[in-house]
């Protein structure tokens, strides 16, 4: 234990710093409660998220390598670069308990989108299946990279403030407890020793008289 010196005035202010641990460790234990349970309610979103994502992506690829093989790849390209690198994002953020949530989301709706940068007259349905199905598959990625960031971070959130609630709960409340103890019994061994010595003073006065 660190070396404290017993006072009345140093107890006083242990008290009021094991009043604010306490404080603390109760704050923080609420807030990694809530963090939990919000990363709980996540899980199953995020699993359908994949489960959509995968569907999707085999969808897709099979529908170009459809179009591939019957149009051939220059065709392919062609239809595909008027719209290539078009694409923007918004980046936005919320807050959980004071934790600052990522968030992203595209300028414009993915799916349904007409301007491809072709028209349907110029390329076959085949293509128009594809682009339409690789639009839906970034529809699923944005619904999922949010989800999957929003996770991880809630998940750094509950580790930093679980060491945080330990140290408040293994070390710091213990140690003050400690330090108390130490300056209580100093305290009540020096109010004996007066106790005593008054006595004794007593005594001898009255042995006088």
């Amino acid at each position: 234990m660190q070396r404290v010196s017993p006072t009345r005035m140093n107890l006083l202010i242990r008290k009021r710093q094991m009043k604010i641990a306490r404080q603390g460790a109760d704050l923080l234990r609420k807030k990694r409660d809530a963090l939990m349970k919000e990363f709980q309610k996540m899980l199953k979103p995020i699993v359908q998220a994949h489960r959509e994502l995968d569907r999707t992506a085999r969808e897709a690829i099979a529908l170009l390598s459809l179009a591939l093989g019957r149009d051939g790849p220059e065709v392919v390209r062609s239809a595909a670069l008027p719209s290539a690198g078009k694409l923007g994002v918004i980046r936005e953020e919320e807050k959980v308990w004071g934790v600052r949530i990522p968030n992203l989301k595209p300028v414009e709706n993915l799916e349904g989108k007409r301007t491809r940068g072709y028209t349907l007259l110029s390329v076959s349905a085949r293509i128009d299946l594809a682009a339409m199905a690789y639009e839906s598959l970034m529809a699923r990625i944005f619904e999922l990279v949010p989800l999957e960031a929003r996770m991880k971070k809630i998940g750094q959130e509950i580790r930093k403030t679980s060491r945080r609630v330990n140290t408040l709960e293994q070390r710091v409340i213990p140690q003050l407890q400690a330090e108390m103890r130490f300056i209580r019994q100093v305290l009540e061994d020096r109010e004996r020793e007066d106790k005593f010595r008054l006595k004794r003073l007593k005594a001898k006065k009255e042995k006088k008289v």
